[in-house]
C-alpha cells in the first residue's frame, strides 16, 4: 500500500513539475530591401523566414516612436508551441541601437500554424539608420496538447461518422 502511494506520489510530483523552455539565438547581417529582410532560421521546428522592420516615427509630445520589427513564425512541429521572440539591433562597433521582444499573448501556437509577432522598440530607436547587424532569440516551449485544428477536425469526423450511422439504420 505505501508503495503505491508512493508511486502515485512520485508520478504526481513529475507531472507538476513545470517544463522548462528551450532558447537560441541567432546572428544575422543588417539587410532589408525596402523594411523585408529573408531569414534562413529553422530550429525545432519553428521556422522565422522574414522579419520587416519599420523604422517608424517619433510620437509627439510623449516622444514614443512607433519603431518596430514584425516576426513572421511558423510552428512546424508536431506540437502546440508557447513561441517568444526578442531581437536586438547592433551597430557595426558593436553598440546596441535597439531591443524589444514580443509572442504569444493568449494561447499557443497550433502545430502547422503561422502568426506574425511585433516587437516594439518604443524607446531607444535614434540611431537605427546605424545598423550593422542583428540578433534574434527563440524561446519555444513545448505545450504537448493536440492543437484546436486537429481537436475541431476529430469533432467533425465523429459527428459524421454519427450521422452515417443513423443514416444506415
Amino acid at each position: 500500500m505505501v508503495k503505491r502511494w508512493s508511486l502515485a506520489a512520485a508520478l504526481l510530483l513529475a507531472f507538476s513539475l513545470p517544463v522548462s523552455a528551450e532558447i537560441i539565438t541567432k546572428k544575422f547581417e543588417w539587410a532589408p530591401a525596402q523594411g523585408v529582410q529573408r531569414l534562413d532560421f529553422d530550429w525545432n521546428d519553428i521556422a522565422i523566414s522574414e522579419i520587416r522592420f519599420d523604422l517608424g516615427d517619433t510620437v509627439a509630445p510623449i516622444r514614443y516612436s512607433s519603431t518596430k520589427a514584425v516576426v513572421r513564425v511558423d510552428n512546424n512541429s508536431r506540437k502546440d508551441q508557447e513561441v517568444g521572440v526578442a531581437v536586438a539591433v547592433f551597430a557595426e562597433d558593436g553598440t546596441m541601437l535597439a531591443a524589444g521582444s514580443g509572442g504569444i499573448k493568449l494561447g499557443d501556437l497550433d502545430k502547422g500554424e503561422r502568426q506574425e509577432f511585433t516587437v516594439k522598440f518604443p524607446y531607444v530607436y535614434r540611431n537605427m539608420k546605424e545598423a550593422a547587424t542583428f540578433l534574434i532569440t527563440v524561446e519555444t516551449k513545448d505545450v504537448g496538447r493536440v492543437s484546436r485544428t486537429k481537436r475541431a477536425a476529430a469533432n467533425r469526423t465523429s459527428e459524421s461518422s454519427t450521422v452515417q450511422s443513423e443514416k444506415i439504420e
